[in-house]
């Protein structure tokens, strides 16, 4: 299954709004849910307020498809810097932690603290700055965020 991911956020660090749409693939409307509250989480997790976000199917209509890949090429050409996503993938991820508190909290417990690197994405987003609504480029901008993913215990090391 396919989606199309439209959130908009405000990161108060830059004092901007970010404007972020991407693509991306499921195998259910559950999974593509739990990636996407993940996600949030990651947001959450460095001070960014989400003021709207949306995913939709769009791979059973191939007019709606052809209509979201227009909007999606649109906002890829207004894009004015990318954020970094990063994915690490270890046992029962503490979502309102990062990535280094959840694996010294493990270490310090006597549990396991590996985390296995997942992908990384560079998602090109229109960042204006909230009061002038200027354009920042991605000289005077970056963002990254830790996307911490459950690792399924029913999968094969």
């Amino acid at each position: 299954m396919e989606y199309l991911l439209d959130v908009r956020f405000e990161d108060k660090t830059y004092n901007a709004l970010i404007h972020l749409v991407t693509t991306l693939t499921a195998q259910s409307n559950q999974e593509a849910q739990i990636f996407v509250d993940e996600l949030i989480d990651g947001f959450k997790r460095r001070n960014i307020t989400v003021l709207q976000g949306t995913y939709t199917r769009i791979d059973h209509d191939p007019v709606f498809s052809s209509r979201q890949y227009e909007y999606y090429k649109f906002c890829l050409k207004r894009a004015t810097a990318t954020v970094k996503i990063e994915q690490f993938i270890f046992e029962n991820p503490n979502q309102t932690k990062s990535l280094i508190d959840n694996l010294t909290e493990r270490l310090l417990n006597g549990e396991s603290s590996t985390a296995w690197i997942g992908n990384k994405y560079n998602i090109p987003v229109r960042v204006i700055d909230k009061e002038t609504r200027n354009q920042i480029v991605g000289e005077f901008f970056f963002q990254n965020i830790e996307h911490l993913i459950p690792k399924n215990n029913s999968s094969s090391e």
